[in-house]
């Protein structure tokens, strides 16, 4: 391409660019322009009415009383209205929608726990004589005793004389097995069965008494022997150490089985009672995991926490979950049956929880409920849904925004939901004005009104709201205005109405009878 055509090319894109932005600005600036000259239109009638009759003044003001201001002592719910939504929109806006379903219900619980020790498997060694320690065989703290492994010999006195005794007492028996006497072989036999059981309750060892039988001596210092097999967690003793009757040498451990004791909030407690499966994972042993069973729930709260801790205890395969590890901790709670639906489906305002129901018209319908727990992606429902109805499960902010702009007048109510759940029959409502569409100012309302059957709706009332929403950026408040149409000839209804200024409109009209009412619709007008 030679330089003069480049040039010229050049040329042209700036050009093109230009001309886009330019139009760009006009559009801005355009929707700017029509913005202030509403706002000065309003303002022009606002201040022709105060200069002019008294009359036309307080008519003026009234309608500007009818802007929706909002009050510091106003409740924070918001109404909400039925909004029809036909297809092509629900596909632009992402609506899905999904069944309410009635299915068993469990939950899991998350809980970090560390690992104790069963305290039914603590054993504690002690003497019941006094004495001193003569040889030590297990001298350091986590070491692994078996059943009856000698742990110390004591010295005793008081043991020696026992033994003494003892001997002295067998002698005497044997001495008197020939005797002609029979009480006095009884009482020789009595004697040595008390100075055995003596040594007995002093926890002597049945090969110790043996030895004393066979060898006829007394034994200087005797050993002790562990009653439990397991790991010594506390040592008490040196060798050479004088120890009192009842004092506390070791503690002994048997890790077969641990304790886990898990914290859960308070609101958890009632899913969980004893006997529940819990499930242990331990960082060190990743992708492997230790079953159990919970055994007791804590009766009281830890204060500074406000959890409430649970027991869990679980075989301990090899000795691999070691006391004081910290292990995470799932409990599986079952809740019975009930409805659930996609957690996405609820909206939750903090003073209210509400669903939209789908009639399948494109209809939907803003539904109160009562929640109960909350199961993952799912949500349970107390109250307020049906089995098998069909609940907005995605776009339902968007859904809800348009519902509070539809109910936004003071005082408006939606149409009941019918008192067997079924899908309530519509009525055929119709909104016109003369001109079309409505000026700003006073015009002519018509409204035509059939039952689900078709035939003419004659003995209703017949009311319009005017809604336009607020303008934040401009400062300016909602307005709303009513008016009333009487019924004219075969379900017509008509009246005169003021458009308070020119733009966007949500025309709500509503269809009583007796103050009940039988049905509304939503249109949307664009005054001039």
């Amino acid at each position: 391409m030679t330089k003069p055509r480049r040039t010229v090319l050049i040329v042209l894109i700036v050009a093109g660019l230009s001309l886009g932005v330019i139009a760009a600005l006009g559009q801005g600036f355009g929707a700017r322009l029509a913005q202030t000259q509403m706002v000065a239109a309003l303002l022009d009638r606002v201040g022709s009415g105060a200069a002019g009759p008294d009359d036309a003044a307080t008519g003026e003001m009234t309608n500007m009383g009818n802007m929706a201001m909002p009050s510091p002592t106003e409740s924070t719910a918001l109404n909400r209205a039925g909004i029809d939504v036909d297809p092509r929109r629900q596909q632009l806006i992402g609506v899905r929608t999904a069944a309410a379903e009635r299915r068993a219900l469990t939950q899991s619980i998350r809980a970090v726990g560390t690992v104790r020790y069963d305290e039914t498997r603590l054993a504690d060694v002690n003497v019941k004589v006094d004495g001193w320690i003569e040889e030590l065989f297990v001298d350091s703290t986590g070491q692994l005793v078996e059943v009856e492994q000698p742990l110390f010999t004591l010295y005793s006195q008081e043991l020696l004389t026992t033994q003494q005794e003892y001997l002295l007492a067998v002698e005497s028996r044997d001495r008197l097995r020939d005797s002609q006497i029979a009480e006095a072989r009884d009482y020789a036999d009595r004697l040595v069965a008390a100075a055995r059981q003596r040594l007995a309750l002093w926890d002597l060892p049945p090969e110790a008494v043996q030895a004393l039988d066979d060898g006829r001596e007394a034994t200087r210092a005797m050993p002790f022997l562990s009653p439990v097999r397991g790991f010594v967690i506390e040592k008490r003793v040196t060798r050479g150490q004088y120890v009192s009757a009842g004092q506390s040498l070791y503690t002994v451990a048997d890790l077969s089985e641990v304790w886990v004791e898990a914290d859960i909030y308070e609101e958890e407690v009632p899913l969980i009672s004893e006997g529940a499966r819990a499930t242990v994972s331990v960082a060190a042993y990743p992708g492997e995991s230790f079953q159990g069973r919970v055994t007791y729930i804590y009766p009281f709260v830890e204060a500074q926490t406000r959890t409430v801790r649970v027991r869990i205890a679980l075989a301990n395969r090899g000795g691999r979950l070691k006391p004081g590890s910290y292990v995470d901790v799932t409990l599986d709670a079952a809740l019975g049956e009930g409805i659930v639906v996609p957690t996405n489906a609820l909206l939750d305002s903090g003073l209210e929880q509400h669903v939209f129901v789908t009639h399948g018209d494109g209809y939907f319908e803003p539904r109160p409920v009562t929640v109960g727990q909350r199961l993952g992606d799912s949500i349970q429902i107390l109250d307020g849904l049906d089995e098998g109805e069909n609940v907005a499960a995605s776009a339902t902010f968007l859904l809800d925004s348009e519902s509070q702009l539809r109910a936004a007048l003071q005082g408006f109510e939606p149409v009941p939901r019918a008192a067997d759940g079924a899908d309530r029959e519509r009525f055929d409502i119709s909104f016109g004005s003369d001109p079309d569409p409505p000026r700003s100012g006073m015009n002519a309302l018509e409204v035509s009104v059939r039952d689900p059957s078709g035939q003419p709706v004659t003995d209703a009332t017949v009311s319009i709201l005017f809604y336009m929403a607020p303008m934040p950026t401009m400062n300016m408040p909602a307005m709303q205005n009513a008016a009333a149409l009487p019924h004219r000839r075969n379900g017509v209804y008509q009246g005169d109405g003021e458009v308070m200024m020119a733009g966007r409109w949500d025309v709500t009209v509503k269809v009583e009878r007796n103050g009940q009412p039988l049905d509304s619709r939503v249109f949307t007008v664009v005054a001039r």
